[in-house]
Order: structure tokens, then sequence, then C-alpha cells
């Protein structure tokens, strides 16, 4: 007899569509689960997929008190029983970026005795102190902070209470789940990843030695370029780049966009940078294989500071196999994942990004494009992750 998986998220949201939801749920069809999803209608786009039936609940609007006692989960909660039958299923999957929807999901499992498993994306935790993501609530910066620590006291409360009760908990990093494990000691690693059938190497010759960031930048609190900055700056001084040939490509939102621009001007490397913002997915494996080396920026990981951060983008160069620059390295997760994959480079510091750089150039003008070998990528693929999901599936059930 089929498996019945009731899937719970946040709306699936424009450009990627959650890809980690969406491979899971064709993988468990593929293997005989029939799979209900139940999220929130998104505000930018609306979603359809042919995958499965999925139930959209209407925007939940809220304000602040009634996101302290989680009211937009308590509609979900209403709205997934209006719409099917809860007792119909094997185990109840939640897909969470922070806190929406685990108290849905947590309430469902609790009402019908059915095993819960939790996918936590994201966690407040990761970002540390950093200021960046102060929510702005009123006009005083004091205010908002002591408000945002409130907020995130009762959010997490909750939250661990809901862990400790829940079957299987999985996060996107060492760290992540060294964390949570003190909640449950029945927590996995199981990465973001790839779509092994869509980043896949391919050589293109190229009259350009492009260095390519694609993604958001947010701030350079948290993605900093300048050990690359200051590197190309002493290159070009130094003359052991053709600056007429050598482009520093960014793809990025307008904030990060005005950032990279300031920052060039501050680097005197301005005629190195071409900076643009977002583009279709459709145009983005194209601009990989015709770049001879691909950005991953962050910044050191530090015990007030940020923790695993290891975005999609990462995974998706590993896939391409083109050689990783990842600038500052984290000294954690991204480092020690670069290093075991032999993806590229993590750096510290900049002789060592110089001579980085330097190598690849080498390479590009020898055969015109540059290529970097991956050891065990596949362990980085979503599919690869949909099987792991599926056997932590299987394991709760027979329990």
């Amino acid at each position: 007899m089929n498996k019945r998986i009731l899937i719970l998220c946040e709306a699936i949201a424009p450009p990627a569509f959650s890809p980690r939801i969406l491979t899971l749920i064709e993988w468990l069809q593929g293997n005989g689960w029939q799979c209900i999803l139940i999220t929130e209608e998104c505000a930018e786009q609306a979603f359809h997929t042919d995958l499965c039936t999925i139930y959209q609940m209407p925007i939940y609007k809220h304000t602040l008190s009634d996101k302290l006692c989680w009211g937009r989960d308590k509609a979900l909660y209403r709205y997934a029983k209006q719409m099917v039958d809860i007792s119909s299923f094997d185990i109840i999957f939640c897909s969470s970026y922070y806190y929406f929807p685990l108290y849905a999901a947590h309430l469902l499992a609790q009402e019908y005795q059915i095993p819960l498993a939790i996918d936590l994306r994201d966690i407040a935790e990761q970002w540390g102190e950093v200021s960046y993501f102060t929510r702005t609530i009123t006009p005083i910066k004091k205010l908002n902070y002591w408000i945002g620590k409130l907020y995130e006291h009762r959010q997490l409360r909750r939250r661990n209470q809901i862990l400790r009760s829940a079957n299987i908990i999985t996060s996107v990093s060492p760290w992540h789940k060294e964390l949570l494990a003190k909640y449950n000691k029945n927590t996995h690693l199981i990465y973001n990843g790839y779509d092994a059938n869509a980043f896949v190497p391919k050589d293109i010759a190229c009259d350009y030695f492009y260095i390519t960031y694609l993604g958001k930048l947010y701030s350079t609190l948290l993605r900093d370029p300048r050990l690359l900055f200051e590197a190309l700056r002493q290159l070009a001084k130094e003359k052991k780049i053709d600056t007429e040939i050598v482009k520093v490509v960014f793809h990025t939102d307008p904030k990060g966009m005005q950032e990279i621009i300031q920052l060039g001007e501050q680097y005197q490397i301005t005629h190195l940078l071409d900076v643009n913002g977002y583009i279709p997915r459709q145009k983005i494996l194209p601009i990989m294989h015709q770049s001879s080396i691909l950005l991953v920026l962050t910044t050191k990981s530090t015990p007030n500071g940020t923790h695993g951060i290891m975005g999609t983008k990462f995974f998706e160069n590993i896939g391409v196999e083109k050689p990783i620059l990842c600038v500052r390295s984290d000294e954690e997760c991204l480092a020690d994942a670069i290093q075991e994959t032999q993806a590229g480079l993590a750096a510290t510091h900049v002789e060592e990004v110089k001579t980085f750089i330097l190598d690849k150039y080498l390479e590009w003008q020898t055969i015109g494009y540059t290529h970097q070998p991956v050891i065990n990528k596949e362990q980085f693929t979503r599919q690869h992750e949909a099987g792991q999901f599926e056997q932590l599936f299987l394991q709760c059930i027979k329990k």
C-alpha cells in the first residue's frame, strides 16, 4: 500500500520555487508515495505544479501581537483540516524558513497522533548578533532591537518545544545539525544541494576571463568581497593580468549593486567590474559555463557572528565544476566542504587569492577555459538528498 505524506511549508515563491521541496515530492511520487502539499499563497506570483495535489491558503495578514501568538500557523492548521483528511496520512513533513508553519504541523501531528518530521532550512541562531537583520518596527533603533529580542525569545522557546516532540529533525549544515541536536538527538544533516540534471559541467572557450557572482549580496557585513578586490587591485597594479580581458561580473540585488560599485571605487577597480541586476534562471547556466572562476561570498564565522551559512549557489557551482573562490573564508562549514571536495579555495589572505587567480588565469590562457574536478560531488545532489529524506521517513513510520 502506498505511503501518504502531508507536506507543509511556507509560500513557494519565485524565482527558484523551493527546489528542495519539489525535488523531494518528485522523488517520493516516483517511489510510490502519495504527496499532498499545503502552503500559503505567494504574494509575488501564483504557483502551480503537476507533481502533486496542492492547497494554498489565502495570504494571512497579521499584526505583531498575532505573530507572537502564532496566529498564521493556527490559520494554516484550520485550513489543512478543512482541505484534507489528516488521519489518512502516515507522516507529516514540515519544511520551514525559521518558524512558519512549525506550530501548525505540530498541532496536526499531536491531535492525530501522526509522526512528525521537521526540516529547518534557516534558524535565527545562524545570524548571531549581526545588526543587519534587526527589524524596523518603530522609529527608535534601540526599541526595535528589544522588540526583536522579545520576538525571537518567544518564537525560539516555542520552536524548541516543538523540536523536542518531533520524531525527526533535519537541517542544512554540520553547524545547524550540532545546534539542533541539543533539542532532539534524532537530528540529521541534509544539505541544500543542486539539481544534478541541470547543473552539469560544460567546457566553453571564452574570450574573456570572467570571475562571476550570482545571487543576493544582503550586505558586505555578511558577504564580503574586499579580499578579492584588494587582490585584483594589486594584480592590476603589478600588471600581472590584462585589465581589458579580466572582468568581475555581479548579478545581484539593487542594494548589493550599490555596495559593489562603491567598493569598486574605493579599491580603484571599477574598470574591472560589470555589475548587473538579477537574471532569469534559464540564463544562469550559460553564464556559469563561460566563467573561469565562480565566487562564493561570505565572512569569517565568529562567536557572535554568522554560522553554518551554505547558500544554494555554492552547491550549484560544485555541479558545473568551475573553480570556486570563497572570500572571505568562513573557516567553518563552507571552508571544510571546499577542502573535502577540492572544489577551489576558501581564502583567508590576499596573497593566496592572487595565486589562485593567476593559476586559473594561466589555465584559461592555455586552453581557453577552466575546469575544476570535484571529489564526491554526488553527496550534494538534490536527488541524493531526497533519497536521504525518504529513508528517514520510512524509519519514522516503522517506529
